[in-house]
């Protein structure tokens, strides 16, 4: 019998787990509600924001370092002029897969200063390395496109945002 009872309250509590009230009332809304179901719910917010997200497509940056090797670079160069290294970060689903400097593949590297690995984020390389001298995105038969991301702002006590991914309700902030 306890066991039944159990039961019933978890499963209570694992339908409720992605509901949540609307900021301005106490009707409900469920994480995977479309705009137009959270709009009827809610109202119209007072703010809307409207961007797209992080390309998850395969891409490709190219950057062009200065090695800490001048000596070695100026004997090569007969100039006083410094030589770069081409140095190129492959990601495939927003992690490193493959970096490789002057066509030599590299499984990590401190060429930009700070460390660069295989399975390191987008954000952790341009933290490393700053923005890229070259991008290239896989534009063409890819279906990985860009998420539409919508905030509705409501100004409630406190205020809350409303976060939609391509048209659905993801987050709460």
């Amino acid at each position: 019998m306890i066991k039944h009872f159990i039961l019933i309250a978890l499963l209570g509590i694992s339908t409720s787990a992605s509901a949540m009230f609307c900021p301005t009332n106490f009707n409900q809304i469920n994480l995977g509600d479309t705009i137009p179901q959270v709009e009827q719910q809610c109202g119209k917010p007072d703010g809307i924001k409207n961007s797209k997200g992080e390309d998850k497509g395969p891409q490709e940056w190219n950057f062009y370092v200065h090695p800490e090797m001048k000596k070695y670079t100026q004997m090569r160069t007969n100039s006083g002029a410094e030589a770069s290294v081409k140095m190129s970060v492959a990601f495939v689903n927003q992690k490193v897969v493959n970096i490789s400097a002057n066509g030599m593949s590299l499984a990590s590297t401190t060429l930009c200063g700070k460390s660069v690995t295989v399975g390191d984020d987008m954000k952790s390389v341009k933290e490393a390395c700053g923005d890229p001298a070259f991008m290239n995105k896989n534009s063409q038969n890819s279906n990985e496109k860009p998420d539409e991301i919508v905030e509705y702002k409501y100004n409630s006590t406190p205020p809350i945002v409303l976060v939609f991914e391509n048209g659905k309700l993801t987050e709460r902030k």
